[in-house]
């Protein structure tokens, strides 16, 4: 049986080498997004979601090493999750946008 050839030009992610770099960079952008919630959240709000990120993060070194192609969900997840902790604090707790 012959192998599957692609079209020419067209290269397929390899999640295994690269996930673990896209899921960095996502969650170095929930970092920017939870230190950006300042300015509006009270420190202890703050403090919160970077409890919540740091849960993400070792989530995110153990899997690196066991199947780093599944780490770019966990960049995804966190950026969910930000939006729920900011959700239950503007509509449950009184944070002011």
């Amino acid at each position: 049986m012959k192998p599957a050839t692609r079209a020419p030009g067209r290269r397929r992610v390899d999640l295994d080498r690269t996930g673990p770099w896209i899921a960095a960079i996502g969650l170095l952008a929930v970092l920017w997004l939870v230190v950006s919630t300042t300015l509006y959240a009270p420190w202890w709000g703050v403090v919160l979601h970077l409890l919540v990120l740091a849960g993400f993060v070792a989530l995110y070194a153990r899997r690196v090493r066991v199947r780093p192609a599944s780490t770019v969900w966990i960049a995804a997840a966190a950026f969910l999750a930000w939006i729920a902790v900011n959700a239950v604090g503007v509509g449950l707790l009184g944070w002011r946008l």
